[in-house]
């Protein structure tokens, strides 16, 4: 099973492709990518728009107890997503490459049974906890 399947099945969140303005201003945020996304990225030629990130949010929460290392999008000056378009849409959609937080964002509510461990971010980043003493 690969992880957006894994991660999707945990969450109860199907991938979806709406490109509604909510959804467009989800980028104002870099949606989280697994290692295995990353490195697609990576060898498709991206790497200049990626950055190394602390994700505290788990401390925040309670999930973790100190930051997780891991390498994203990198978020611009103006605010936005590195790899979000003029038109709001993202860069990444039609070549199969947006990173599994983004392929599962929806602007519709929790599905029913939600809760922190379920949650799309968290799972995403928690593929990054065997890696923390490679960087």
């Amino acid at each position: 099973m690969t992880d957006i399947q894994e991660i999707s099945v945990k969450s109860g969140i199907r991938p979806s492709e709406c490109s509604c303005e909510k959804c467009k201003n989800l980028c104002r945020t870099p949606c989280l990518g697994t290692p295995e996304d990353i490195n697609k990225l990576l060898e498709a030629g991206y790497g200049k728009r990626l950055t190394p990130v602390l994700w505290g949010v788990g401390m925040l929460v309670g999930l973790t107890d100190k930051p997780i290392k891991m390498v994203q999008p990198r978020l611009e000056n103006n605010g936005w997503c590195t790899f979000r378009q003029p038109n709001g849409l993202c860069e990444l959609h039609d070549k199969g490459l947006k990173p599994t937080e983004g392929k599962l964002a929806t602007h519709k509510p929790k599905p029913n049974g939600w809760s922190l461990k379920k949650d799309i971010t968290w799972l995403v980043a928690k593929r990054w906890l065997p890696l923390q003493g490679m960087f």
